[in-house]
């Protein structure tokens, strides 16, 4: 057996960013998350569907953390493992956020009946979890996963640099359906008016741009956070004025009486 590549040398500050931007993808994928479990009357179908490619998310970010902070020298079985938990959640998270975009299309252009985008989120769990579980395990049965020496990579674990059939299994375990959907992105939302350019957001900060897009670019749910976040960090107590406590108030002058004042509800009638 051929000994291993010898791995691409990768710069600390690349390491450090990448792990940074995994750590803000999954803090973000967090806070989508715990907002659907917090808030109940917010979730609609589109924050369901929502939900579901956060967990793609959170796991994407976890394993490409663990990979690029375990610095894999060679083949390994935790590289091979890490490799596949990252082909399933990146691919998965693509699915998912073609799928959003379909869903919204389809329910504000086309106005869909909602038995019929209940049946369609059906087929969105079906395509989103069950192609890439497919794919991931057809890559680690016939062992194209495993070691990359961080040629196409940062680090982490993807497509074994040996296997002949490379580039089909890298267009297979995600480019291919990442350019897809950096293609069909923008037409679906251009058709419903709602632009977005999300094709230089890249794998690992997902979850950090999906957080800024659904929880602080969202009203209700920004408001409600803020106001948790508030509630949280309990109000100083006012400081006493430096004058000590208040004096009480002046004696009235001799000669008047307090019951000969009247209030203005009380004045005599001309």
């Amino acid at each position: 057996m051929p000994p291993p590549a010898p791995p691409t040398e990768l710069v600390p500050s690349e390491r450090a960013v990448v792990l940074l931007s995994c750590a803000l993808s999954a803090l973000g994928s967090g806070l989508l998350v715990a907002t659907h479990a917090l808030w109940p009357d917010l979730r609609s179908r589109a924050r369901r569907l929502l939900l579901f490619l956060s967990l793609a998310d959170l796991l994407s970010a976890a394993s490409y953390f663990y990979g690029v902070l375990q610095d894999f020298a060679g083949p390994s079985w935790d590289c091979v493992l890490q490799g596949a938990l990252s082909t399933f959640a990146n691919t998965s998270s693509f699915f998912w956020t073609v799928a959003i975009a379909l869903y919204l299309y389809l329910s504000i252009v086309r106005a869909a009946r909602e038995p019929r985008t209940g049946r369609l989120l059906w087929a969105f769990h079906v395509v989103s979890w069950g192609v890439p579980l497919a794919i991931t395990v057809a890559a680690v049965a016939l062992k194209k996963i495993g070691y990359d020496a961080s040629d196409v990579s940062v680090g982490w674990c993807w497509i074994d640099l040996d296997a002949e059939d490379r580039v089909l299994w890298m267009l297979l375990t995600g480019k291919l359906w990442e350019m897809l959907a950096y293609v069909t992105l923008p037409v679906l939302y251009l058709l419903i008016r709602k632009h977005i350019n999300r094709a230089g957001i890249g794998n690992t900060f997902q979850g950090g741009a999906n957080c800024i897009m659904f929880v602080l670019c969202t009203h209700a749910v920004r408001t409600r956070l803020f106001s948790v976040c508030c509630r949280c960090c309990p109000s100083q107590p006012s400081a006493q004025s430096p004058a000590g406590p208040p004096k009480p108030p002046a004696p009235s002058k001799t000669g008047e009486s307090q019951g000969s004042r009247h209030t203005p509800d009380e004045l005599p009638g001309t």
